[in-house]
């Protein structure tokens, strides 16, 4: 059965770590350089030189990718941007613009390289709609990208925001792919009283509870703005397993029907009614079979497609080494023996239909791609 991952993110290549040097003024202003002492790896720095994260090869170098995708059967990975990188947080046009086409080029070369093995989303400018919408033309007129990724909030602004509208339009008009994925908000708040609760030492609360929550509010309101049901033709993806939402749909029905009048526009259509008949869809990233089984129960088959996170801890690639039983950072396996978990491991597990399995593995994605 064909793979395609849905759900696969890219850093910036090393090589363009001296281009980016005129934007290291922005305090979250994320560049990619070559490691030291570790000749495969790479190091993320913000914008002090201070080490966010230390990557292998294979978040920025294609054939990398591909030696893991043939390991794990992946026939096509979807490209797309570290969230932290989108410069949602730059408050200037042209260096936001600027800073997505250095990072879109990036990965479209990368898929230009192996056009079999690799798409590509891109990056937009969304603080500036109409840079938004000449660089997603720009994008699919020069490099055939299929879609784009933007985050769950632009820096605080939900994305039912009026002036966020005519960037979906544009990508309705243009057949192109949203992949939302959480970043910000509830993962970094600046509440005082919230702000330790969130705090990345408990438990990695931020990316654990806090994504899912962040893509919760991203749905409420792509649906409360009415994104959704004034732009069916719209096909976006929500990253993991579309987070809180799947479960809050009933809430959200139950809450419209008891409180008509704390909604701005009781007319919308019911929150069940959004996801059969907009084009809503969800990765299968939720980690477990039975909210997969669910998630797949709520959106169905035809709605849902797989997604590995690729190359994260979090992600379906298991991050111990079975020999070593120690991740990148060294930590060692909290269990006797590393998951052993994969790109596609739950779908392959279910007891479901092999038609049903090839529409999760990789139907929904060529249809959410207009591949199909």
């Amino acid at each position: 059965m064909e793979k395609w991952d849905v759900h696969t993110h890219t850093t910036l290549s090393p090589d363009t770590f001296a281009a980016l040097e005129k934007y290291a003024h922005y305090a979250d202003f994320i560049r990619v350089r070559k490691h030291a002492s570790k000749p495969c790896c790479a190091v993320m720095v913000n914008a002090r030189g201070d080490v966010q994260r230390e990557v292998e090869e294979n978040a920025y170098d294609g054939a990398a990718r591909i030696r893991d995708c043939d390991r794990y059967g992946v026939t096509v990975q979807v490209l797309s941007p570290t969230p932290m990188m989108i410069p949602d947080y730059v408050d200037n046009g042209d260096d936001a613009e600027d800073i997505c086409r250095v990072l879109n080029d990036d990965n479209a070369a990368t898929m230009a390289r192996f056009p079999d093995r690799f798409r590509a989303l891109a990056a937009l400018p969304m603080a500036f709609p109409d840079r938004a919408i000449r660089e997603m033309e720009r994008v699919r007129r020069d490099h055939g990208m299929p879609g784009i990724e933007i985050n769950s909030n632009i820096d605080g602004r939900d994305l039912d925001d009026d002036a966020l509208f005519p960037v979906f339009e544009a990508a309705e008009r243009l057949g192109m792919a949203v992949f939302i994925h959480p970043w910000g908000g509830f993962m970094a708040p600046a509440d005082p009283k919230l702000k330790p609760r969130m705090n990345l030492n408990r438990n990695w609360r931020p990316w654990l509870i806090g994504m899912g929550m962040e893509t919760a509010i991203a749905f409420d309101s792509m649906r409360s703005g009415r994104v959704h049901e004034r732009l069916p033709g719209l096909r976006v993806m929500y990253a993991h397993g579309g987070g809180a939402f799947p479960a809050l749909l009933g809430r959200l029905e139950h809450g419209a029907y008891c409180r008509p009048d704390l909604f701005k526009d009781p007319q919308q259509l019911n929150p069940f009614d959004v996801v059969r008949k907009c084009g809503v869809y969800a990765d299968t990233l939720v980690h477990n079979p039975a909210m997969l089984k669910a998630l797949i129960e709520i959106l169905g088959v035809e709605r849902v497609a797989m997604g590995s996170d690729y190359p994260y801890p979090l992600g379906e690639m298991d991050c111990f080494d079975p020999v070593t039983r120690t991740n990148l950072y060294g930590y060692a396996c909290p269990y006797p023996e590393p998951k052993g978990v994969y790109p596609g491991y739950d779908v392959e597990r279910l007891a479901i239909s092999k038609e049903d399995k090839l529409r999760l593995l990789s139907g929904t994605a060529k249809e959410w791609l207009g591949s199909a």
